[in-house]
């Protein structure tokens, strides 16, 4: 047994004190060490919670961005109306800036910044579309989305075709109409419908809202008047005419071998005619031509394009300056009268030179046809095709078009010259036939 010595017995509370500091110590490296890990795992949580709202953030702009595409898509028809200024339009697809804040109705946890581009500076009818969404992260990095795509314009009724049977077409209904109807005719607000063919035409025809018939010719309509100035009080001096309308161009291509792609020669001065077959009661058809060309220029709504005359200048838009797109065609519209209760007609459409002549050498012209194999029966045998001839035609013709080259070269896309793939991407939506001589 050890003897206390004379300093451990003068200072009895020295050991208990020594042992009361080092527990002190060693609770307080344990709170240090207990900190540290809830401080980690704070940080670690701050992490991930910054992480999961990055990527909800990067869902939603996703979606709006996607959302923004779609409704450029659901255009219900190309040009604008004045009597429907609410509806939706291709022409009206142009750049945009806004602030989104809610999606489907639902509040976002940040202010999302988008941005259109719209480019419509090429020839083909065609905007691309360049979709960025912007936003502020959590920890003030900025984030961004960007789609892009292209849309064409094309009438929304084709789509819609595609899903009904051919024996229904002229029944069904596109931007509260027929498809039948020609889409730059203009509604008068009581179902009918009125084309002016010619920009400075004295003449305009109506359209009956069921069945896209013509049913009456106005005449003494001001030529200064387009279509989509024309209403009710322009339209006193009409007869009744009960017709079916046929429309399309006319392009030019002297390059050898021709291009149907680029057909975008001068025009030549040309008529079209319509000769019927096994319809001796019915009246001639009537057609009508214009040279057009593609012009853009800048409005205060944004960037429009438009087909104008040929010899147009900008002053006949009001306008100081526009750019020309390099399109040029004839567009050439045909109403062909109907007799008795059959309502069809046959006949074959061709093209009556105005100044040159039609034949297969170098001096002369020869006329190619667009076709398109619809059925893929392959042979071009529906009047929607564009046949040689017509038969039993019970509806609006539209894109009956044709191809104008030289005389000693060979319809694009006929037997005796395929297109070339490598020169035109989509070579099928080009091919032509011979039409004359």
């Amino acid at each position: 047994m050890s003897t206390p010595t004379a300093e451990s017995r003068a200072r009895p509370g020295c050991r208990a004190r020594l042992q009361r500091g080092v527990t002190v110590i060693d609770a307080l490296l344990a709170f240090l060490v207990l900190a540290a890990g809830v401080l980690s795992m704070g940080k670690l949580q701050l992490h991930l919670q910054a992480h999961a709202d990055l990527s909800r953030q990067r869902s939603e702009a996703m979606r709006i961005a996607q959302e923004d595409i779609e409704s450029l898509r659901s255009f219900a028809s190309l040009q604008t109306d004045a009597t429907a200024p609410s509806v939706t339009t291709y022409e009206r697809i142009e750049t945009v800036t806004a602030a989104v804040d809610r999606l489907n109705g639902a509040s976002l946890n940040t202010v999302f910044h988008l941005t259109r581009q719209i480019d419509d500076s090429s020839t083909s009818r065609l905007k691309s579309a360049t979709v960025s969404v912007a936003w502020s992260a959590r920890d003030g990095r900025m984030q961004q989305t960007v789609l892009n795509s292209a849309i064409a314009g094309e009438s929304p009724t084709l789509s819609g075709a595609l899903t009904v049977a051919p024996s229904l077409l002229a029944s069904g209904s596109g931007y509260a109409r027929p498809p039948g109807i020609p889409v730059n005719a203009k509604q008068l607000g009581d179902g009918r419908s009125v084309l002016k063919p010619g920009t400075a035409g004295t003449i305009a025809y109506v359209f009956d809202p069921l069945s896209a018939q013509v049913t009456h010719r106005c005449t003494e309509v001001a030529s200064d008047r387009t279509t989509a100035q024309l209403d009710t009080r322009d339209l006193t001096r009409c007869s009744e005419l009960r017709g079916l309308w046929l429309s399309g161009t006319v392009r030019y291509s002297n390059a050898s071998p021709p291009n149907p792609q680029a057909a975008d020669d001068i025009p030549l001065d040309v008529a079209v005619s319509v000769t019927l077959t096994g319809a001796a009661d019915a009246a001639s058809p009537v057609c009508s031509t214009e040279a057009l060309k593609t012009v853009q220029y800048r409005t205060a709504d944004g960037i429009r394009r438009e087909a104008v005359p040929h010899s147009a200048m900008p002053a006949s838009l009001g306008i100081a300056e526009w750019t020309e797109l390099g399109e040029r065609y004839v567009a050439y519209q045909c109403v062909v009268p109907l007799r008795g209760s059959a309502g069809r007609w046959s006949g074959r459409s061709q093209l009556v030179p105005l100044g040159w002549s039609i034949g297969t050498t170098a001096a002369d012209h020869q006329v190619c046809r667009y076709t398109t194999d619809l059925d893929r029966s392959g042979a071009i045998e529906r009047n929607e095709e564009h046949p040689a001839a017509y038969s039993d035609v019970d509806r609006t013709l539209q894109q009956q078009n044709f191809l104008v080259i030289r005389g000693d070269q060979s319809c694009p896309g006929s037997t005796a010259t395929r297109i070339d793939p490598a020169d035109v991407p989509d070579a099928s939506a080009y091919s032509t036939a011979r039409h004359q001589p």
